[in-house]
């Protein structure tokens, strides 16, 4: 059970201010989801022009927001950011102390965060050919979605067709560092709630419901999006509220011992 938790900006002018309010709240989201992943907490920032600053460790939010890492990391938030997101780990598989095991994860061009077990990762790894530099299940998601962007975009359809082959609970939130702006998002089995506020032109996402409703303090400019499970969601930052909609398939399976 981890957190996923994050921002996705439209296109639109930020002044100081609302990068400050993007980064409070932004931090509120991700000391609200150690409660689902208390072994490691990770960040990145997505820009543009396909720049990014990635920082992980293997450590609980309330501590990984101290480190004057992070101050830099959200001090260093640029108006032209496409999206910035937060994962906090429940270690399953791999070493804790080891930060490939953290999220957000990179692969190539490709970089992500996921919630959820893959339990026939091993042999998908096989089958598909990939490196694998981690030892969490979860790498497979994102290793994925760069083998299937030969040209530094990642091509949804071909990546659905070998998402079909998971077993087990995904949800996943999915970018390019070549087109930046284009973000997807796997709404699988886990959960992940997502509001819009039409003021700023940008999306804010969770793991729970609750979450975001204690972040946003009542800020009543936010407006729920309705995602259902199993949906696969490619936004736009320069059309946010017209999403590319797709099936997601895969074999749903709640525990490890089931066949």
């Amino acid at each position: 059970m981890c957190g996923q938790t994050g921002i996705i900006f439209g296109n639109a002018e930020r002044s100081p201010n609302d990068i400050e309010y993007f980064r409070e709240v932004f931090q509120r989201l991700l000391l609200l989801n150690r409660m689902r992943g208390p072994h490691a907490a990770g960040v990145a920032a997505v820009n543009g022009d396909g720049s990014f600053q990635l920082l992980k460790r293997p450590l609980e939010a309330a501590s990984f927001t101290l480190l004057p890492e992070y101050g830099e990391f959200m001090n260093s938030l640029k108006p032209d950011a496409t999206l910035l997101m937060g994962h906090t780990r429940f270690a399953t598989v791999g070493s804790v102390e080891k930060t490939e095991n953290a999220h957000p994860i990179r692969s190539g061009c490709c970089l992500g965060t996921v919630n959820g077990t893959i339990f026939n990762a091993d042999t998908l790894f096989r089958k598909f050919r990939l490196t694998r530099f981690a030892e969490v299940d979860s790498e497979l998601i994102v290793r994925l979605a760069d083998k299937c962007a030969p040209g530094g975009k990642i091509q949804v359809e071909k990546l659905l067709e070998c998402i079909k082959h998971c077993r087990g609970q995904l949800t996943a939130v999915l970018t390019s560092l070549v087109t930046p702006k284009g973000i997807i998002i796997l709404k699988g089995n886990k959960p992940l709630s997502l509001f819009f506020n039409p003021k700023m032109n940008s999306i804010i996402y969770s793991s729970e419901n609750t979450h975001i409703m204690t972040a946003l303090r009542g800020d009543k400019n936010w407006l729920k999006l309705n995602l259902p499970h199993m949906t696969c969601a490619v936004f736009d930052v320069e059309d946010l509220i017209s999403p590319q909609i797709y099936r997601l398939k895969f074999i749903t399976q709640s525990w490890r011992n089931k066949q």
